[in-house]
């Protein structure tokens, strides 16, 4: 008779772990797939290829995008914490709650890590269509003058490969040359750059990782976080769903590993239902994890230092001479440019840090306040989200419109645009009235990081030279933030 009683207790909680309690995907920080916080149907062909401006007709002359690379398999510290996370729970947790645990098999393995996996290759391949559909008339005329850079990681290169196959009507590994490449329409293909110092500019700064990442000073808001009530709370709801012992600890890491967990299984295995560590936490629950990411990137990233405003300085240069390099008078973007400087295109494939500080140089998306452990409920509408801005695939885009010349007046000159996209959608450039803004007034607003980019004096470690960066002034609640660093001068 006992036998029978302990069968039905473990019926019952089955039965309750397996019902689904997640509304809601897009609140994964850095780990949102890009389909779970965007719309991404496909649009209308060449939809942003023209433009009105003053009653003229301008056209798409160059698009510059930034694309971080598409979901990815955890990284190889990543899998060693879903895996002593496991166990642990597996050795804590009451026997008759959650048994999925009890038989999960872990399908992430040192072979595949940080690789880019099957939802991060239709990502790409699906962003890849979409922008040449966008700009369908500009590719068709000049796409074979588009360029193609990656970070040298996998993930970034296999990226890039998979956004040119659905741009190109391609298949195979046509830009990685690694194996066949299907090419229907025999396009010639584009070689991969690889350059990390454009795009990987923070790897090698030291003073970016002294005074952010390794500042436990600037850090400490992302540690305080994790003594708040909310966060606590979380900790408590998981130790009493699985039963587990007040004595036995769970910390921080732990859940943050759980959330990450969660979404990663849900994006590898495509489960019929919620996995079972997305069910231990409440769609509430996830969102006071998002802050505390939200929190971690915001002080390593973002506006916390006057460094990361313009670590992105050679980013940003290099977008600026490829857009004045399409700029001509006497060009025809009608048919094909035949100039050695010139690119329709250039997508650059990288990562979440370097999306990131180059939101922090163009001066987007600065609340008003910064991100405090203790202010989440009046930072519920924030412009900085994680989740929405950073996802799998996020990305950003200038792209330089040429008006109609008045070909009456031999004196005139031809008029050029610039818009600013985010995750596919029109962004207003700071310091423009307007969503399509003169370039020349884009470029004065950026002269300083374009002009004075000197990465070797903005990164110098020397401890005893100060005369390279001091930080004149910063607001942090609401205004103007004045940055001297170098001989950069930035006005946000």
């Amino acid at each position: 008779m006992r036998y029978f009683i302990l069968c039905v207790a473990v019926c019952v909680h089955v039965g309750q772990s397996d019902v689904p309690n997640v509304s809601r995907w897009d609140v994964f920080s850095t780990k949102t797939l890009y389909r779970w916080a965007h719309d991404t149907t496909v649009p209308n062909p060449n939809s942003n290829y023209v433009i009105n401006y003053n009653n003229g007709t301008c056209r798409a002359a160059h698009v510059n995008m930034v694309i971080r690379h598409g979901a990815r398999f955890p990284t190889k510290g990543s899998i060693e914490d879903v895996h002593e996370l496991v166990e642990k729970l597996k050795r804590n947790k009451r026997f008759d709650l959650y048994p999925e645990i009890d038989s999960w098999v872990s399908p992430y393995h040192a072979d595949l890590e940080s690789m880019l996996n099957s939802e991060g290759v239709l990502e790409q391949s699906a962003l890849g269509q979409r922008t040449y559909t966008r700009y369908q008339r500009l590719f068709d005329s000049n796409g074979d003058s588009a360029s193609f850079v990656s970070t040298n990681k996998q993930r970034t290169k296999a990226s890039a490969n998979s956004f040119y196959n659905g741009a190109y009507n391609t298949s195979g590994e046509c830009l990685i040359r690694e194996t066949e490449c299907v090419n229907p329409l025999k396009k010639p293909l584009p070689s991969l750059i690889i350059d990390d110092h454009r795009l990987r500019y923070y790897d090698s700064c030291e003073s970016f990782e002294s005074e952010t990442l390794n500042n436990k000073t600037n850090m400490a808001e992302f540690s305080n976080y994790e003594t708040t009530a909310d966060f606590i709370n979380v900790i408590q709801s998981i130790k009493s769903n699985l039963g587990i012992n007040e004595s036995v600890g769970l910390n921080a890491d732990d859940v943050y590993t759980l959330y990450d967990l969660c979404a990663y299984d849900q994006y590898t295995l495509n489960p019929n239902m919620p996995p079972v560590w997305c069910r231990l936490l409440s769609d509430a629950q996830r969102e006071v994890l998002e802050y505390g990411q939200d929190i971690e990137t915001w002080y390593e990233n973002m506006y916390s230092q006057p460094i990361n405003s313009v670590v992105a300085c050679p980013l940003v240069r290099s977008m600026f001479e490829h857009l004045e390099a399409s700029m001509n008078d006497l060009w025809n973007y009608y048919q094909t440019i035949r100039d050695d400087r010139y690119k329709a295109a250039v997508f650059q494939f990288a990562h979440s840090e370097t999306v990131a500080t180059l939101m922090a140089a163009l001066g987007l998306y600065k609340d008003t306040r910064p991100l405090l452990a203790t202010n989440r409920a009046a930072m519920t509408n924030r412009l900085f989200k994680t989740s929405t801005l950073l996802p799998y695939s996020s990305n950003l885009a200038f792209v330089l419109y040429a008006c109609d010349v008045n070909r009456n007046d031999v004196n005139s000159t031809r008029v050029f645009l610039l818009q600013l996209f985010v995750n596919e959608r029109v962004v207003r450039i700071p310091g423009c009235s307007t969503d399509a803004c003169p370039f020349e007034v884009v470029r004065q607003r950026y002269a300083g990081l374009i002009n004075n980019c000197n990465i070797k004096d903005i990164c110098d470690d020397d401890e005893n030279d100060t005369s390279g960066a001091s930080t004149i002034f910063i607001n942090l609640t609401g205004g103007a933030f004045v940055f001297f660093l170098g001989s950069i001068i930035i006005i946000l």
